[in-house]
């Protein structure tokens, strides 16, 4: 018995068509005019239009009277709010992990912010062993830590900078490196936004290798921080490694999953 090809299903090419056009509008932030919207969509001006002409007798798409430039009308907002209502941003997060496990086969966890901090969530062991105090619900160092550093680069600073100045005044973890003067550190967050994602050398505890990467909401705030760990040489974490590269695939695609359309900040 030979098993058939399954044949791709039928759609409405129009539906399509409109639909990206609507999405391009989500996109540029902000009012376009039919010429931009057109070439951002790919299309001819007067096919562009016509489009739109329905778009906004649907609701999803408005016309400003004085200015002609196009925008997201009421409908985009009431589909826009209901999606986010029944959104289940653990429940995806969940789903991401166990596909990054699957393909690294090392430790991953899932810290948010809470009110003690970064805050460990979930949790998946790894075929290398990763014999560290990082259980679900455990706390983590901005200052020594990956993912504790990924916060600090990305939150506001009226939230992080007290845990950052008790992590100074403790000199929180043993991995921090003696010394670290604050100068040093605030580089440190920046070469981190620019790169978007983090790696350290015996985060947490030595001995331990620890890569991570943030996840954004909708309005680009930094919703959570996936982070892949495995001991000290026994795995490949450097940045075009497969582990490194499937960990910013993830983030990125958990991102765009929770509404997140563009950079950060």
């Amino acid at each position: 018995m030979t098993l058939k090809t399954k044949r791709p299903q039928q759609g409405v090419q129009g539906v399509e068509i409109g639909l990206h056009l609507a999405f391009e509008l989500a996109k540029s932030r902000g009012p376009m005019a039919l010429g931009d919207l057109a070439r951002a969509a790919g299309l001819p001006a007067s096919k562009a239009h016509r489009y739109l002409v329905s778009l906004c007798r649907s609701g999803l798409v408005e016309q400003d009277a004085r200015s002609g430039r196009y925008d997201l009308g009421k409908g985009a907002l009431v589909l826009g709010l209901e999606a986010q209502r029944r959104l289940d941003e653990f429940r995806l997060a969940d789903a991401a992990l166990d596909e990054l496990f699957d393909i690294t086969q090392l430790t991953v966890g899932l810290v948010i912010w809470g009110d003690q901090g970064p805050t460990v969530v979930r949790r998946k062991e790894g075929v290398h062993a990763v014999t560290v105090s990082t259980r679900v619900g455990s706390h983590m160092s901005v200052l020594s830590t990956s993912a504790g550093q990924m916060f600090a680069a990305y939150l506001p600073r009226r939230v992080v900078e007290p845990f950052i100045k008790a992590a100074f005044a403790a000199n929180s973890g043993p991995s921090a490196g003696p010394n670290i003067e604050r100068a040093n550190y605030e580089a440190l967050l920046a070469e981190i936004r620019e790169k978007g994602w983090s790696r350290r050398r015996g985060d947490s505890y030595l001995g331990i290798d620890a890569v991570c990467a943030p996840v954004f909401d909708h309005e680009g705030a930094l919703e959570m921080v996936i982070t892949v760990m495995g001991a000290r040489g026994a795995v490949d974490l450097e940045p075009e490694s497969p582990a490194v590269q499937a960990l910013v695939k993830t983030t990125k695609s958990l991102s765009e999953r929770l509404g997140h359309l563009g950079s950060a900040g």
